[in-house]
């Protein structure tokens, strides 16, 4: 006999985001233990009804969510380091939050024959397993003489000195400037960029940190010597800036700047994007193009579309949303599957293509970036969506 009252009790905590570990612990293991299609189906629809006021659950839906997540009876449901499992909600109709608790909890793990997903038939009718692996902290250091080092495959210690400033790599995959004593006449630039399926963390020679996303480019001086740092971006980064009154930090994306003195924000300007956004999370900056600027304030983004020469400023922004990819999740809210898919072409180095119509589907939810692309299209794949993966490119089908 199903405890139905603790059952509808942590349901309703975990939609209202407030189940401890061991009661997540609890729920999973009661829902691998007793997934029959039409009890767990009225847990689900009670358990929604609660949280949304009574609003419904159509069984059409539920009964969706069921034979996605337990395509068979025979499948093994494991339940394993549900706080690193993705958080993840496809928005059906209505029933959002119920697919946040199944899969919210890491239930669409199945037994170790099938963990990776099955995404392509061939000719002969036999499915083929097929998988890519996500990126990693890779990128090439361009030296002020042209000299390339890749930085993935380099070893840790120094790799190279440029001027006054040495370049060292250490044991956590960082690319650390030091300057060794006063800046001389020497100076040069430096350029670290990633590739698709790459990341990088730089330690600049005025201390300041910066991260690179996939697909993304620094260029700046060994060592800041005038009277304000200059750097230059491609794609998107973030920066924790070293505070100097007297030295103001200014970044330089395509035809915009970004000025600042001491601060941390994000800045997103991949050529392929509607919009560069600057999210601020501590400090203040300015951000200007062709004449026009805008003050940010924490929680402020300025959003700058490629097409029109404005700057509209966005205020409660989720900065947790803005900085998923440092912290290592892919984070979406009400985002579109091609919004997604440039994320995900970037990120796992492959192309995406689309045969007959796009999905106008939205997604909202969070997923781990350390997982296998598989994992991802698992997911994407609930809302009737289909995928295959021929080589390095990834086809998407209605």
């Amino acid at each position: 006999m199903i405890q139905d009252e603790r059952i509808n009790y942590l349901t309703e905590k975990f939609f209202a985001g407030n189940c401890s570990e061991i009661e997540k612990a609890e729920l999973a293991t009661w829902i691998s233990q007793n997934r029959e299609d039409e009890e767990l189906s009225a847990v689900l629809e009670s358990a929604w009804q609660n949280y949304k006021g009574g609003e419904p659950l159509s069984h059409e839906a539920s009964e969706r969510i069921l034979v996605n997540i337990f395509p068979d009876k025979t499948s093994q449901v494991i339940y394993e380091d549900y706080e690193e499992q993705p958080v993840f909600k496809k928005l059906w109709p209505r029933i959002a939050a119920a697919a946040v608790l199944v899969l919210g909890l890491g239930l669409y793990w199945w037994s170790a024959e099938r963990r990776s997903l099955q995404l392509a038939e061939n000719t002969t009718g036999k499915t083929e397993i097929k998988d890519l692996p996500p990126g990693g902290n890779k990128a090439i250091l361009t030296l002020g003489d042209g000299t390339n080092i890749v930085l993935d495959s380099a070893g840790n210690g120094n790799l190279a000195n440029q001027g006054n400033t040495s370049i060292t790599k250490s044991g956590k995959g960082e690319l650390i400037y030091s300057l060794n004593g006063q800046i001389n006449n020497s100076v040069v630039f430096n350029t670290v960029a990633t590739p698709k399926g790459g990341q990088y963390h730089i330690v600049l020679p005025d201390g300041s940190k910066v991260w690179l996303n996939a697909a993304s480019s620094l260029r700046f001086p060994t060592a800041f010597k005038s009277a304000e740092r200059r750097v230059e971006i491609t794609g998107e980064v973030y920066f924790e800036v070293t505070h100097n009154p007297r030295m103001p930090f200014i970044v330089k994306a395509g035809e915009t700047e970004v000025t600042v003195l001491g601060t941390h924000f994000n800045i997103m300007a991949y050529p392929d994007e509607k919009a560069m956004k600057t999210t601020l999370l501590e400090g203040s900056v300015k951000v200007s193009r062709a004449g026009k600027s805008a003050m940010l304030t924490p929680g402020q983004q300025a959003k700058l579309s490629s097409s029109i020469n404005t700057i509209r400023v966005l205020t409660d922004v989720d900065t947790d949303k803005e900085m998923a990819w440092k912290n290592g999740y892919f984070q979406f809210e009400d985002e579109n599957l091609e919004d997604i898919m440039r994320q995900v072409s970037r990120w796992y180095d492959v192309e995406v293509t689309y045969e007959g119509n796009i999905s106008r589907e939205h997604f909202t939810g969070r997923l781990p970036r350390n997982a296998n692309v598989s994992k991802v299209l698992k997911i994407l794949s609930l809302s009737g969506v289909k995928f295959r993966i021929e080589d390095q490119t990834i086809i998407v089908t209605p």
